[in-house]
């Protein structure tokens, strides 16, 4: 049985095909309509592109975004699109893009009735621009830029577009970035540092110092510990030895390739799990074990389209395990990312899938715990109520997890930075907690402050409101607790 994702995205395909002809006319006369309004009215103005979206293209976003678990209709996705159609208004240099976006903005003059923030011009009623948001916006990269929605009428249905205004050097830009780093799914050793580098040259051409020092960073962090540093090599290199097996397959079965380079890093540090640092020979068993185990699996073998499959009923013993354990089994068969992760993970670790992820559940508990210091609370409770405590906590983190419900949670980077939640959590609890009265007193607060901080973390929306209501708890609870700016800019 293929998974529900698949055919999904494969409605979606079909509907894209039926609009083709429809999208290309309304993809003709939105340029021409911007032209008419912007030619021989901007010194700037060099040229305009259009394109409607590839059905390859879509197909990658589908399961890039899991556009599956967010629209659960095809309907339901097309009305959310913003790109279908894109439209590219380009000018010689950066300014020329303000003086362009003034001159659209000056000629959509009037507000329309049905949709909030969209204008239009009399002119052609039929073409609308949400211009009620603040421009330049800012991408993921922290780089400003003119991207705005835009929605065409035609023939009684709403096909969305976005229109971008782009100056020459961004173009350029942007194009080496989106395919260099943003679409580059191949598997490049010290990633981040060439991420580091490109960023600096876009930031100044001239700034070399800055080249330089992130050049000279990059080598002394290889050589502040030699131990580590091979290990960092290994692990590397492991990682990307199992993306290299995995991707080549990915393409062939289902016609794309997505990223997924942090599982295999995640999954690294899975195989190595009860291997010390120090323990040179254990370690190289491991690695030669593991290499073994990859050049023994089958390239045919492998299939990307067939649901996963559990030998018996999962078997957990904690809250945490059996609260995360049930959600990555009730979505592991519907969501894609999960379902990569666990398939490659049952791949390496071949013999019993519901032991692998009981395994997993429970290193991934150890690491977030790992570093936890609850010392401080031994001098007013004993090791059971402590014990107590700590459950509380993870249940309330395994909670938020299924909330959040997205893989990245278990990549490295951002259990580093859940873990230091959990710590800042332990630090509270272990200043404002000194009795088991006042544990059930605040308990709920600072499971809430838990919550919200993981929330805001990964950029879940939460209701200014909310936040207001639970800065007068924590006042009227008696915590003098200084709210983490994550969670003020609700506010």
């Amino acid at each position: 049985m293929e998974l529900k994702i698949f055919n999904y995205a494969s409605d979606v395909i079909d509907r894209l095909d039926e609009m083709k002809i429809d999208l290309d006319i309304a993809c003709r006369e939105i340029e021409y309509y911007f032209v008419n309004i912007i030619a021989n009215k901007c010194e700037g103005y060099l040229n305009i592109n259009s394109r409607v979206k590839s059905s390859e293209s879509l197909k990658e976003k589908i399961l890039r975004h899991d556009y599956y678990n967010k629209y659960k209709t095809v309907d339901g996705l097309y009305d959310n699109l913003s790109d279908l159609i894109g439209v590219r208004l380009e000018c010689r240099f950066v300014e020329d893009e303000k003086a362009i976006f003034k001159l659209v903005r000056a000629h959509f003059q009037y507000p329309h009735k049905c949709y909030n923030n969209y204008f239009y011009n009399n002119s052609m009623p039929n073409v609308l621009l949400e211009l009620g948001t603040k421009q330049p916006k800012s991408q993921k990269n922290g780089i400003g830029m003119y991207r705005i929605d835009g929605r065409y009428l035609y023939q009684g249905q709403i096909i969305n577009f976005e229109l971008q205004i782009k100056s020459l050097i961004n173009i350029f830009w942007s194009e080496i970035e989106h395919k260099v780093i943003y679409k580059n799914y191949n598997y490049v050793l010290a990633d981040r540092f060439y991420k580091d580098i490109m960023r600096s040259i876009k930031n100044s051409l001239t700034t070399i110092d800055q080249q330089l020092l992130l050049i000279t960073n990059q080598f002394e962090r290889a050589n502040n510990n030699l131990v580590d540093t091979r290990r960092t090599q290994v692990e590397t290199m492991l990682s990307k030895i199992i993306y290299d097996l995995f991707a080549e397959r990915m393409k062939r079965d289902i016609g794309l390739l997505v990223d997924f380079r942090k599982s295999c890093d995640t999954l690294v540090k899975y195989v190595f799990r009860e291997i010390d640092t120090n323990v040179g020979d254990m370690y190289n068993s491991v690695f030669i074990t593991v290499l073994n185990r990859l050049n023994e699996i089958d390239d045919n073998a492998i299939n990307f389209n067939r649901e996963l499959e559990f030998e018996r009923p999962l078997d957990f013993h904690d809250s945490f395990s059996l609260i995360i354990g049930n959600h990555i089994q009730s979505v592991i068969n519907v969501e894609f990312q999960w379902n990569l992760f666990f398939r490659i993970l049952f791949y390496i670790e071949p013999e019993n899938n519901a032991g692998d992820l009981e395994t997993f559940i429970e290193f991934y508990k150890l690491r977030l715990c790992k570093y936890l210091d609850m010392s401080t609370l031994r001098q007013n409770f004993n090791q059971d109520y402590i014990n107590g405590i700590l459950d509380a906590l993870l249940q309330r983190f395994a909670s938020t997890f299924v909330q959040i419900n997205l893989v990245d949670l278990v990549y490295d980077n951002y259990i580093e930075q859940v873990r230091s939640i959990l710590t800042r959590i332990v630090d509270l609890t272990s200043k404002y907690v000194a009795t088991k009265n006042e544990w059930e007193q605040r308990k709920d607060t600072l499971l809430k402050l838990l919550s919200f901080r993981m929330l805001a973390l990964f950029d879940y929306e939460i209701e200014s409101g909310v936040i207001i209501e639970f800065i007068d708890e924590i006042r009227a609870n008696g915590l003098d607790i200084e709210l983490h700016k994550s969670l003020l800019r609700y506010i």
